[in-house]
């Protein structure tokens, strides 16, 4: 069975799973609907997402044995959430890359070397992010998409248009998407979320929100690690579900790429 890595805070009548494999309870996210509002896409459209995937499983488990997303931001280098691999060994992962279609064989796998893991990712979901060496460079035709910094903070305003891209749970009955989708989304005012999640889990100096106000588009299941993209850069991972109401439909809440530029930075040069 293709393990699923992706986390949430859960509703109150939704049933609550332990991970304890690595020493505490993290909450798993719901079966929802997957990029609700969205559409396929393709790997060509979007040729810096990648599947992170058990790599012994490429070719011969269902959906390539994926079980999160990832962004290639250079051609050896892969920014995801840790939550996804903070329990995997490097010699266990793979990162895929051109294969919109996870049932397929097409585009080209490449092994892990390495997994850096923030060092202070922890229960809350804080500082999840984390980046993958592979073994050898991706081709050129996979461009890597860069990454925001902390002078783009107009791209995390209120109201401007994002992209999500992943392969999660399609709806409530856990059915996959074995083709790569996506959903536009809108940024959210950070005092949204805070509102929505009183007991501090959110924290805007290190993540951020969106949603699409009228479907309530958001990531699922199987998309965490995934890229969150406006204006040509890397801006989000996403992360884990925050709550909502009834003016506010589901916010999937993303680490704020921005926030930990330098330190992916430095990670990139190694």
């Amino acid at each position: 069975m293709t393990r699923r890595h992706t986390y949430a805070r859960m509703p109150a009548l939704a049933c609550l799973m332990a991970l304890v494999a690595i020493g505490f309870a993290v909450l798993p996210a719901p079966a929802a609907h997957a990029i609700v509002g969205g559409r396929k896409t393709s790997t060509a459209q979007a040729p810096w997402t990648v599947a992170v995937n058990l790599w012994r499983q490429t070719d011969t488990y269902p959906r390539s044995g994926q079980f999160c997303g990832g962004t290639l931001v250079t051609r050896t280098k892969v920014v995801t959430a840790a939550h996804c691999v903070v329990t995997e060994a490097p010699t266990d992962l793979g990162v895929l890359a051109g294969r919109t279609d996870l049932r397929r064989h097409d585009g080209t796998l490449r092994k892990v070397t390495k997994v850096w893991i923030h060092p202070r990712f922890g229960r809350h979901l804080e500082n999840d992010v984390a980046v993958l060496t592979l073994d050898t460079p991706m081709p050129a035709k996979y461009t890597p998409l860069p990454i925001a910094t902390a002078a783009d903070t107009g791209l995390y305003r209120p109201g401007t248009g994002a992209r999500v891209y992943g392969w999660g749970l399609l709806d409530y009955e856990n059915r996959e998407a074995n083709s790569l989708r996506s959903a536009n989304l809108r940024m959210l005012p950070d005092r949204t979320c805070r509102r929505l999640n009183p007991g501090g889990d959110f924290d805007p100096r290190m993540h951020a929100c969106a949603n699409d106000p009228v479907t309530g588009a958001h990531h699922a299941e199987g998309d965490s690690g995934g890229p969150l993209v406006a204006g040509g850069k890397l801006i989000g991972i996403v992360s884990w579900l925050a709550n909502s109401n009834a003016t506010t439909p589901t916010p999937g809440v993303y680490t704020r790429v921005s926030a930990f530029a330098r330190e992916i930075a430095g990670q990139i040069r190694q």
